[in-house]
């Protein structure tokens, strides 16, 4: 659901997270609606444009400017004054996501993280933007698939993850489990050409069974199974958001052997990619 600064209240968020959906799209921003804090949620508000203002985070208070991203947690109280032709946009998002983030996401979006507002250079704050609006093309599609947005807010998170760890230091997200975390990094980043869990394992400097161990322990599937998901889930949102042929996709995704990639479909989703997304072409019409 898309919602401006004069709509969004409790009802309005949980009717979302009632119909399956864990994100709010917040389309403008105020600083009314940015200090209403729904229940059981944490927000990602990027400010677009603003001249001025400032947000009070407990002992921490900010100045505010353009290209700025904030990180707001549960129980904590928020104060935000805006210049009145500030431009941005908030996510509202179920916190329920946080249990399916890998440690290294979760220990960026906890507590105990200084990191609630960053500012990004221009090319990082472009790859935001970029991902907030998938995010609102998502939600505004005529069928909605809450396992994509997921991802897509999954994917947002990880980028952020990284530009924290760029501009501060690989301490900077250091956590016990940070193997988890790179790993879940790297096949984000090599699943297209790179399937083979003895790479990954060799990136890690650790060994294919070791890997097979962090794997299980923090995501209960075996790293193959990670990556495999990590394609289909791709390959999903391809079928949905793209005019690119099957064909076409397999290729893009780093299969030579088209059968080869149909097979996997079919076993990871239930239906070959022909059949899926003409569920989704019906889908569409019957919903017009």
């Amino acid at each position: 659901m898309i919602i401006d600064k004069e709509f969004i209240n409790k009802n309005s968020v949980k009717e979302v997270f009632n119909r399956g959906i864990d994100v709010v799209f917040q389309d403008e921003i105020s600083a009314a609606s940015l200090n209403f804090f729904p229940d059981n949620c944490f927000t990602i508000i990027l400010l677009d444009q603003c001249k001025g203002g400032q947000c009070s985070t407990g002992l921490n208070k900010y100045d505010l400017r353009a290209q700025q991203l904030f990180i707001h947690l549960p129980k904590k109280e928020y104060k935000w004054d805006l210049s009145p032709d500030t431009v941005g946009r908030r996510l509202i998002i179920n916190d329920s996501i946080l249990k399916t983030f890998s440690p290294t996401l979760t220990f960026t979006f906890s507590s105990y993280s200084k990191y609630e507002m960053i500012l990004p250079d221009d090319e990082t704050y472009h790859r935001f933007s970029l991902e907030f609006n998938a995010i609102r093309k998502e939600i505004a599609a005529d069928v909605v698939f809450p396992e994509l947005i997921n991802a897509r807010v999954r994917l947002l998170a990880l980028i952020i993850n990284l530009w924290v760890e760029h501009a501060y230091g690989h301490k900077a997200l250091s956590t016990p489990d940070n193997l988890a975390f790179r790993f879940h990094m790297l096949v984000d980043k090599y699943y297209k050409t790179q399937k083979n869990v003895a790479f990954y394992a060799e990136q890690l400097c650790i060994t294919p069974n070791y890997l097979g161990v962090i794997c299980r322990k923090q995501y209960t599937i075996s790293p193959l199974e990670f990556i495999k998901e990590r394609i289909i889930l791709e390959a999903k949102n391809l079928l949905h958001s793209s005019d690119k042929s099957i064909k076409e996709i397999a290729f893009e995704l780093g299969f030579r052997n088209f059968s080869h990639f149909s097979y996997l479909f079919r076993i990871k989703a239930g239906l070959t990619p022909k059949n899926y997304r003409k569920k989704l072409e019906d889908t569409d019409h019957t919903t017009e």
